[in-house]
């Protein structure tokens, strides 16, 4: 959900409610005062007057991006996370299944201006709490290295390891479990 907010001069602010990408729709709730107005449907409007009153009204995609087109084009892009998932005891081989993720990461960051990247590793439950936290964080590591080889300045990069602390799927201690053993990226 993300809410646009603008002036005019008969209007002492204006909020628009944009939806989600994946179309969802979150809500606001816009006061002055003693007034108090909700707006919860995509492309909705709350007008706070000078004098305190709010007006809602209903506006739609295409008005809100006549209005607002280059304010919205600068928004920088909304972050998102990858998963890569390791093989057991590495570092540095990818579980089979995450080649096409890394190569859906490498076209997105082709196209990212100035990215902000937080790599994070984690272990699954096999081995010792130290053990764990040391290879997660060398996952962390790896995964950034390869993000430098693809042109990512390093001070742009942040990198922790969890070791086994935030599994993905609970199980007992000590056993393995091939969707904890990841590196999750994401960008911002």
């Amino acid at each position: 959900m993300v809410a646009i907010l603008a002036g005019c001069s008969s209007v002492q602010d204006k909020i628009t409610l944009l939806p989600d990408p994946d179309g969802s729709v979150g809500g606001v709730i816009v006061t002055s005062g003693k007034n108090k107005q909700v707006i919860d449907e995509a492309y909705a409007r709350a007008e706070v007057k000078k004098n305190g009153t709010i007006d809602k009204a209903a506006d739609n995609k295409s008005s809100v991006q006549t209005h607002y087109g280059d304010l919205l084009a600068a928004a920088p892009p909304r972050p998102q996370t990858f998963t890569i998932n390791f093989v057991f005891d590495s570092a540095t081989q990818l579980a089979p299944d995450s080649e096409a993720t890394v190569a859906k990461l490498k076209t997105v960051l082709a196209n990212w201006p100035a990215p902000r990247l937080m790599v994070v590793g984690h272990t699954d439950l096999a081995g010792s709490q130290e053990f764990n936290d040391k290879l997660s964080l060398r996952r962390a590591q790896s995964v950034a290295s390869f993000l430098e080889k693809q042109g990512i300045p390093a001070r742009q990069i942040e990198v922790a390891g969890r070791g086994k602390r935030e599994p993905l799927v609970r199980t007992a201690d000590g056993v393995p479990n091939q969707l904890n053993r990841r590196a999750v990226i994401t960008i911002q």
